[in-house]
């Protein structure tokens, strides 16, 4: 009742200030009227993160492909359905042998600088993800590719299984049938013209990831760091300009993006679970629910001390009671995960090993691996207390709570974490860590210990390859944890190259069941997140490709 109350007096005190709302352009809805226009006009949205960079192909966060799903294009794209479709593609054949992919692409499209887009630069996005100095963590999209591992070793000058045929044609050649090869093209394609003389290994320090060049529906206008940024509609878009003029960004808390919708500042915002009732009452206002095909988790640094032992892990596992997690954060938004696999996609496997909330067991498993508890009741092993430091990013307020609950379940079973609590920039620097040069490398044992985040299937399963698989260790991919197991490895290597669905289904059944008993990862909830709309925009429609994933048909009324 408390929260409620706390609601309703922002709401009358922002309702009382809202005439004052900017009126000289920045970001905001009041200066449109309450009517709109049919056509044009500016829509306000906001989110709990500031992107890190705007390069897809440089760690690609959810934070940044927020803004670059506006400003970007792939070749395909998948439907609601995960089948892949085109997009800069028109067409595409695939050879008998399923080695050969010819994609003939979409007349008369072009960059935002208006410059042509051609098959150039699908051919330069695609091979500067080989370069022996590229850093950026998407290696694993053509490693397929005949000649990518020779190109990637500085033993060739090009990759041999990219080929531009014409300007409008290009073929893809990999060494063997590769089930997920189209997923893996779903990301943004870079403009050569821009990045073609810069080395891969310096993109991130260029000047484009905070003023990209697209040929999305919407282009680049302004950063205002911490603030917003601005993109304004693509006249010359090759499916039609949006109807939109422009779109703002706001970053934010969830608390002041709130208010700001309150006031009409904001058009869109998440909202946090415990306000959904109040939100539900504003007569200008609906509640949209954006279901996900993501789990939240824990994961942990297996080179950090402890959680190298799996029986820690599992017996942290056993001190969880996801249940009340769930019913105490989430309620109908959420349900307990027991697979870092979404219960609702064909990659879960349902007779997963489970870890059921026993404190007496997680104990058991402590003192299994060698811990004994000193004299303030903490375990400890060769004099190290089973003590780490829980990196939890700020901005989701139901995974700021989550991680208050774990700390208080832990503690009671002798374990001692410490919340430090951090924006998602700073969060992602710990994961993926640079040398002194500004170059990616391996995490260490004393760069972060555990963490609490939400990772899903963007397009396909495979992408899991990218995390847990021993040779995508920063710089060549996601696996932050610094998980290394040989079986999964050679799993994760036959699904992929499996084209027959039932068998490969298997194997990532396989995948899941070795990850669920080493568990690197603390499967906790899955959640559907609720935005609340201001009932003048019209086709928001947020799902499991993203938030802005369908932003050229967002309207207003």
């Amino acid at each position: 009742m408390k929260k409620i109350n706390t609601f309703f007096l922002l709401m009358m005190v922002l309702m009382l200030t809202a005439a004052c709302s900017s009126q000289d352009g920045s970001p905001g809805t009041t200066q449109n009227g309450e009517g709109g226009s049919k056509e044009g006009g500016t829509l306000t949205i906001a989110f709990n993160s500031e992107p890190g960079n705007l390069n897809p192909m440089i760690y690609a966060t959810t934070s940044d492909t927020n803004i670059t799903h506006m400003v970007y294009d792939s070749l395909v794209i998948p439907d609601e359905e995960l089948k892949m479709v085109g997009s800069l593609a028109e067409t595409w054949e695939i050879s008998d042998d399923n080695k050969e992919y010819t994609f003939k692409l979409k007349d008369g499209i072009k960059w935002h600088d208006g410059e042509p887009f051609t098959a150039e630069d699908v051919a330069f996005t695609f091979t500067a993800l080989a370069h022996p100095y590229y850093d950026g963590g998407a290696y694993w999209r053509v490693d397929p590719i005949v000649g990518a591992e020779e190109y990637k070793n500085g033993e060739a000058d090009s990759v041999s299984g990219i080929e531009v045929i014409d300007k409008t044609t290009i073929k893809f050649t990999t060494d063997d049938p590769f089930a997920p090869f189209l997923s893996g093209l779903f990301i943004g394609v870079l403009p050569k013209h821009i990045l073609g003389d810069i080395n891969p290994g310096e993109w991130a320090k260029h000047e484009s990831n905070r003023n990209p060049i697209g040929t999305g529906p919407f282009k680049f206008v302004k950063w205002e760091t911490g603030q917003y940024i601005e993109l304004e509609k693509n006249e010359e878009y090759f499916q039609g300009a949006p109807s939109l003029d422009k779109v703002f960004a706001r970053f934010g808390d969830a608390n002041t993006m709130l208010a700001s919708f309150i006031s009409k500042d904001v058009d869109i915002t998440s909202v946090p679970v415990a306000e959904t009732p109040s939100v539900s009452s504003l007569n200008y206002a609906d509640l949209v629910t954006q279901n996900q095909l993501s789990v939240y988790y824990v994961g942990f640094n297996s080179k950090a001390d402890h959680f190298g032992d799996r029986r820690v892990r599992q017996a942290l596992a056993h001190a969880v009671d996801k249940q009340n997690i769930v019913n105490s954060v989430l309620g109908e938004y959420g349900n307990v995960a027991e697979d870092i696999f979404p219960s609702t996609h064909w990659s879960h496997n349902p007779n997963l090993p489970t870890y059921e909330y026993d404190k007496a067991k997680a104990e058991a498993l402590l003192k299994e691996a060698g811990y004994e508890k000193n004299a303030k009741g903490i375990y400890e092993k060769d004099g190290k207390p089973l003590t780490f430091t829980f990196e939890v990013p700020t901005g989701a307020k139901e995974r700021e709570q989550s991680a208050v609950l774990l700390k208080q379940m832990w503690e009671q079973i002798g374990v001692m974490a410490e919340i430090r609590s951090l924006d998602f920039p700073t969060l992602v620097t710990k994961l993926l860590p640079k040398d002194d040069n500004g170059a990616q490398r391996e995490v260490k044992s004393d760069d972060y210990s555990a963490y609490i985040l939400g990772f899903g299937v963007e397009a396909d399963p495979d992408e899991y390859r990218s995390y847990f698989g021993s040779a995508y260790q920063p710089p060549n991919g996601y696996n932050f944890v610094g998980y290394s197991n040989a079986k999964v490895d050679d799993l994760l290597e036959k699904q992929a190259r499996e084209i027959d669905f039932d068998k490969r289904q298997q194997y990532i059944w396989e995948v899941g069941q070795q990850l669920a008993e080493d568990e690197i990862w603390i499967p906790i909830y899955e959640q559907s997140s609720p935005f609340v709309v201001n009932k003048r925009i019209k086709g928001f429609e947020p799902d499991f490709r993203g938030v802005t994933f369908n932003a050229k048909d967002w309207s207003l009324q």
